[in-house]
């Protein structure tokens, strides 16, 4: 009994010991796996095959419509490529142009150039996301491209808008108004809409005090008629110096009518202005 007994202690220490064995085996065979899945998402361990490398800072741009904005490029040489490198673009939308500058850059051995990239976009290039490939042809082989976003947006810009007849309304007199216009922005806007009305009215202390009506109705306002878009420069503008015939601007005239207008004479307008367009 005590031979069969030492006999059972013997064997469970021999099935322990090579359990453990067991156990070390599957960590190495793990390991040896993890290793192999980093390498192939390398990509480039083992590749010796003369290239280009590009980076682009940033990746992804906001822009107006209308506004261009820019990236930096770099073009690095790998495993000892030298020649001329063209970057290319592809992927831009609608109404939209590039161009880099330099156009093309010649590397040595191991060494980068920096290109800008500079895409133009227009007040019809579409709103939203764009996905852009930056590539580049280097001798007869071309590099994996790199993808950077575009948001384009709509153009917010503000300018304001005066206006002063300048000369007393008499029954029947029709006025044209000479519109200014003040744009602080950097670039000239495009108006596609102008509009003018009458606010309110202001009469004299005498028309108020003999009860003479003045109103809206004893007036009669013509809006701008001349071409869009209306382009005003930035700065301080006039429609006299943007160029339209005096005939197409905004005009206001008082009626002539056989009612009496008496409560009109001497009267303030006070005139309300409008307009809408995109920075170009």
């Amino acid at each position: 009994m005590q031979n069969e007994t030492g006999y059972f202690r013997t064997a469970m220490r021999r099935t322990t010991t090579a359990a453990k064995v067991l156990l070390v085996g599957l960590v190495v065979m793990l390991v040896s796996a993890g290793t192999i899945f980093a390498a192939s998402q390398g990509g480039s361990q083992g590749n010796n095959t003369k290239g280009v490398t590009i980076q682009v800072n940033p990746s992804s741009r906001t822009v107006d419509r209308g506004d261009p904005v820019s990236y930096s490029v770099s073009l690095t040489s790998t495993n000892g490529f030298s020649g001329s490198v063209t970057p290319t673009v592809s992927g831009l939308p609608a109404s939209t142009t590039a161009a880099f500058a330099p156009a093309s850059v010649t590397l040595g051995s191991g060494k980068t150039a920096t290109v800008v990239l500079t895409v133009t976009t227009a007040a019809t290039t579409p709103e939203g996301k764009s996905d852009l490939t930056i590539a580049t042809a280097a001798g007869a082989s071309q590099a994996a491209g790199v993808v950077v976003q575009l948001f384009v947006q709509s153009s917010k810009k503000t300018f304001s808008i005066s206006g002063n007849l300048g000369t007393p309304l008499t029954p029947g007199a029709k006025i044209p108004l000479n519109l200014s216009f003040s744009n602080p922005n950097n670039k000239g806007l495009a108006l596609s809409s102008l509009s003018v009305s009458i606010a309110g009215i202001t009469r004299t202390q005498a028309a108020v005090a003999a009860g003479l009506p003045c109103t809206t109705a004893d007036y009669v306002v013509t809006t701008y008629s001349g071409a869009y878009p209306l382009t005003v420069p930035a700065g301080s503008k006039t429609l006299q110096s943007l160029n339209p015939d005096s005939a197409q601007w905004p005009q206001i005239a008082m009626q002539d009518t056989a009612l009496n207008q008496d409560g009109c004479k001497g009267a303030t307008l006070q005139l309300a202005y409008s307009g809408a367009g995109e920075g170009n």
